[in-house]
C-alpha cells in the first residue's frame, strides 16, 4: 500500500482528487461536464485508474441510477491523497483546454508567441495549433480583438488594455456559472490552500491551467474583510464575484511579469459623498493585498476597483434613497420592456408579479453596469439562445428599443440573463396547461352569450372544465354548490362578488381573454384547493389601500394633466425654459426645484425617440402627479442626447411625481412611458387635441386599474379565507 505512483497524467491526478473529496455517487455525465471530455473518454480514462487504486485497496463502486464513488478503507484514501501530491505529472490537454490556454497566454503577453512554443507545450504538431489557433482567432474577435500571424516573428493579438480585460474575464467565467462561483466563496473549507469540495473541484480543474488557486482565495478573503470592516456600502453578489475575479487576473498579470499598462479607464468623479467612499474602499482593498501577497499593484487598479465598486448598494438610509430616486427609471424600464417582449411574442405575462419584480431588481445593478461600461458575463448564453431562439429574440428586439434609456446598446450577455427571466414566465404559464382546474362561467342571463363562451373554452382551453354556466343572481348558489371551483370567468364585472380569481373577458373570447386566464391560474395551488367565500371584505386589506392609492394616482394624472401648443423656446434651450409655461400652476410648489431635479435626471441620459423627448422625475418641486405635452412652435436640437450628434425636437413629455409619491402612483404614472413603444400613442401625444390625449390617458390607466383591482379582489378574498 506504500509504494509510490509512478507517474499520472494531470487528468488522471485531477479524476483521482475528485473521487476523493466527492461526497456522494458522481455519473460520467457529471465528470464529462466538469472536464470538458466526451462520456467514452470519461470511461476509458476511468478503467485505466483501476490498477491505480488496486495498491491501495481502492476501488471504483457502481451504484445503479446514482454513479459511482470510491470504496475502501480510510487509510488507503488517506495514502492515496498523500501520493498523487508527490506523484510526478505530465500534462493532458483536450482540443477546448488547449485552445483556452493558448488565448489566455496571448492575451497576457505583450510579445508574440512563436507557434513552435505552444507545440511543444502541448505536445501536438504545429499544424494542430494552426488549426487552434483559427478558433481562437474566431473568439477573439467576439471581443473585437485581432489575432496576428506573422512569418518569423510569431503570434500576437491586437487590442485595447479594456478589451483584453474583458476577454480575459470572460475566458475564466467561461463554463462557470456565477452561482458557482459564490457557493464556492460561501461553503469553502481550506487545507493546504486547495479547496475540499465538489464544487470547488470543479472550478479547479477549470482554471488550473490559468491561475493558482490559492490566488483566487487570498485575494477574495481580502475582499470579504475589507466590506467586513465597514458598513456604508454593500456589494451585489454579482459585483462581488466580478470584482474577485477581476482582481484574481490582475494578481496573476503581475506575478508572471506583465505590468499593467496605464489606459483610459472610465474614471467616478469623487464629487459625492458615495464617490469618496468608493475610492477610500478601493485604495484599502489595493494596500491589503500588497501586504498579503507581497506584490506592488499599479495605481491603475484603483479607478478599476472603483468602477466595479459603483454598482455597490448603499446601505441604510442612504440605500433607500438612492433606490427611492431612481425607482422611476427601474419601474419605467420593466414596463416598458414587458410590453415589448409581449409584442414580439404574441404572449401575455399581465398579472405574473413574480416576471414584475423579478426585472425591476434586475434593471437597478444593470443600468449602473451600463452607465460605467462594466462587464457582465453569461456562461449559458450560447445554449440560451440555442435553445430559446425566439425568446431571445424578442429580448433582443425589446433592449434595441431601451438603448436610448440605457445611454447605450444592452450587451447580449445582459439579454441572456433577462432572456431567463422571460423563459421562467413562459414556463409558468405552459405549467398551467399541465394541471385541470374548474371554471364556472358568468354572463347577464346565462344564456345564448354564456353558452358560446363556455363552448369556446372547452375548445381552446381542454385543461379548463366549466363546472356550470350561470346568470348572476344564481351566480352565489352555484358556488355554494362547486365549492372546490378554481376560476369564475365572466362577460360582466362582478363587483359584489368575493372571490380569488375572477376574469373578466369577452364573450367572443380573444387571444388576450385566454391570456388572463392563463395567468390567473398559474397563482392556483393544485396542492391546496381554494376556499371560496362569498362575504363582503372589512375593507381594512392591504390590498385595498393599494387598489385606493392607484385609483388616487389615476385621478391625479387625469386632472393634472395640460397640453400646451405653440411653445417657443429661446436658445440656449434648457430645462426651465421649456417648463416656463408651468411656472405658476398649483400643481408646481417649487419651480426651480422641479427644473434642477429634472435636468440631475436627463443628464444621467436622455430619451428621444423620433422627434418626441421624455423628461423625467420624482421632485419635491411639485405636490401632485404631474403630466404635460409641450409642443414647440419651432422644433429644438435637444441638448441631452446621449450622443454628440443633438436630435431635433417637437413634442416634449413631461411626467413628474412627488419625492414621496406612493409606489402606486409611480406604477401608474410609468404606464404612459411604457406606452410610448406604441407609434398610435405617440401620435396622439404630437397631434392630438388636449381632449384626445385625456381619453387616451384615461384608456391606458383605465386598463392597467382594472387589471389591479381583479388582482386585488383575489388577495382579498385570499385572505378572508386563511
Amino acid at each position: 500500500m506504500k509504494q509510490q505512483i509512478p507517474i499520472l497524467d494531470s487528468r488522471q491526478k485531477e479524476l483521482l482528487r475528485t473521487l476523493l473529496i466527492a461526497d456522494k455517487p458522481i455519473t460520467y455525465k457529471e465528470l464529462s461536464e466538469m472536464f470538458k471530455l466526451s462520456t467514452r473518454t470519461i470511461q476509458r480514462e476511468m478503467k485505466a485508474l483501476k490498477t491505480i487504486l488496486e495498491a491501495y485497496d481502492l476501488k471504483v463502486g457502481k451504484r445503479i441510477g446514482d454513479g459511482f464513488e470510491l470504496k475502501g478503507s480510510e487509510e488507503g484514501k488517506r495514502w492515496l491523497r498523500e501520493h498523487i501530491e508527490q506523484a510526478k505529472t505530465f500534462s493532458a490537454y483536450s482540443p477546448e483546454e488547449r485552445q483556452d490556454g493558448m488565448t489566455y497566454d496571448l492575451l497576457l503577453s505583450k510579445e508574440p508567441i512563436k507557434q513552435f512554443v505552444f507545440s511543444k507545450k502541448y505536445g501536438i504538431t504545429e499544424g494542430t495549433v494552426s488549426s487552434d489557433l483559427d478558433k481562437v482567432s474566431i473568439w477573439l474577435e467576439k471581443g473585437g480583438i485581432t489575432l496576428i500571424r506573422t512569418p518569423g516573428i510569431g503570434v500576437y493579438i491586437n487590442g485595447q488594455e479594456k478589451q483584453r480585460r474583458t476577454m480575459l474575464s470572460r475566458l475564466l467565467h467561461k463554463d462557470i456559472m456565477f452561482e458557482e462561483w459564490l457557493e464556492l466563496f460561501h461553503k469553502k473549507t481550506e487545507l493546504g490552500g486547495e479547496v475540499l469540495d465538489q464544487l470547488g473541484m470543479m472550478i479547479r480543474n477549470r482554471l488550473l491551467k490559468f491561475v493558482q488557486i490559492h490566488n483566487i482565495l487570498d485575494v477574495e478573503r481580502v475582499i470579504h474583510q475589507v466590506l467586513k470592516e465597514q458598513t456604508d456600502i454593500e456589494l451585489t453578489d454579482r459585483n462581488y464575484v466580478n470584482l474577485i475575479v477581476h482582481l484574481m487576473l490582475a494578481v496573476e498579470r503581475i506575478k508572471s511579469g506583465q505590468i499593467i499598462q496605464t489606459s483610459n479607464v472610465s474614471i467616478v468623479s469623487q464629487d459625492s459623498e458615495f464617490d469618496q467612499l468608493i475610492y477610500s474602499l478601493a485604495e484599502k482593498i489595493v494596500d491589503r493585498l500588497e501586504t498579503v501577497l507581497a506584490i506592488s499593484i499599479p495605481k491603475i487598479e484603483v479607478n478599476y476597483i472603483a468602477l466595479h465598486l459603483s454598482g455597490a448598494r448603499l446601505s441604510n438610509r442612504k440605500e433607500r434613497d438612492n433606490y427611492e430616486k431612481e425607482e422611476f427609471t427601474w419601474i419605467e424600464l420593466t414596463q416598458s420592456f414587458i410590453r415589448a417582449v409581449e409584442y414580439h411574442l404574441d404572449e401575455s405575462f399581465e398579472g405574473d408579479e413574480l416576471l414584475f419584480d423579478g426585472l425591476v431588481s434586475h434593471f437597478a445593478p444593470a443600468f449602473t453596469r451600463l452607465k460605467y461600461g462594466l462587464q457582465i458575463h453569461n456562461p449559458m448564453l450560447e445554449k440560451i439562445k440555442a435553445r430559446y431562439p425566439e425568446t431571445f429574440s424578442a429580448c433582443k428586439k425589446a433592449c434595441e428599443l431601451l438603448a436610448n434609456r440605457t445611454g447605450g446598446p444592452i450587451p447580449n450577455d445582459e439579454i441572456g440573463y433577462l432572456a431567463m427571466h422571460i423563459g421562467a414566465a413562459l414556463i409558468r404559464k405552459k405549467d398551467t396547461l399541465k394541471s385541470e382546474y374548474k371554471a364556472i362561467v358568468v354572463c347577464s342571463s346565462g344564456l345564448g352569450t354564456s353558452t358560446y363562451l363556455a363552448s369556446r373554452l372547452r375548445t381552446e382551453m381542454p385543461n379548463l372544465k366549466v363546472e356550470a354556466v350561470v346568470s348572476m343572481n344564481e351566480l352565489e348558489g352555484g358556488l355554494q354548490e362547486k365549492a372546490e371551483v378554481d376560476i369564475l370567468i365572466s362577460t360582466i364585472n362582478l363587483p359584489f362578488v368575493k372571490h380569488n380569481n375572477v376574469v373578466i373577458v369577452s364573450p367572443f373570447l380573444k387571444q388576450e381573454d385566454i391570456s388572463r386566464i392563463q395567468n390567473a391560474l398559474f397563482k392556483v395551488n393544485k396542492s391546496k384547493p381554494i376556499q371560496k367565500n362569498v362575504q363582503n371584505t372589512n375593507g381594512k386589506s392591504s390590498s385595498v389601500m393599494s387598489l385606493a392609492k392607484c385609483g388616487e394616482g389615476m385621478i391625479q394624472i387625469l386632472r393634472n394633466l395640460k397640453v400646451y401648443n405653440d411653445v417657443y423656446v429661446r436658445p440656449p434651450v434648457t430645462i426651465s425654459s421649456i417648463l416656463s409655461g408651468i411656472k405658476d400652476i398649483e400643481e408646481v410648489s417649487d419651480f426651480e426645484k422641479l427644473s434642477k431635479d429634472l435636468e440631475e435626471r436627463e443628464q444621467q441620459g436622455g430619451f428621444v425617440i423620433d422627434d418626441l423627448a421624455m423628461i423625467h422625475a420624482k421632485s419635491e418641486g411639485i405636490n401632485n402627479l404631474l403630466v404635460v405635452v409641450f409642443r414647440m412652435k419651432e422644433p429644438i436640437l435637444w441638448p441631452f442626447a446621449d450622443d454628440e450628434e443633438q436630435q431635433s425636437v417637437h413634442t416634449v413629455l413631461l411626467l413628474a411625481a412627488p419625492q414621496g409619491a406612493p409606489k402606486e402612483h409611480i406604477e401608474m404614472i410609468s404606464k404612459i412611458s411604457s406606452m410610448l413603444i406604441e407609434e398610435s400613442f405617440v401620435n396622439v401625444l404630437r397631434e392630438s387635441t388636449a381632449d384626445v390625449v385625456n381619453s387616451s390617458l384615461e384608456a391606458v390607466l383605465s386598463e392597467a386599474y382594472e387589471k389591479k383591482a381583479a388582482r386585488s379582489l383575489k388577495e382579498i378574498q385570499g385572505t378572508s379565507t386563511s
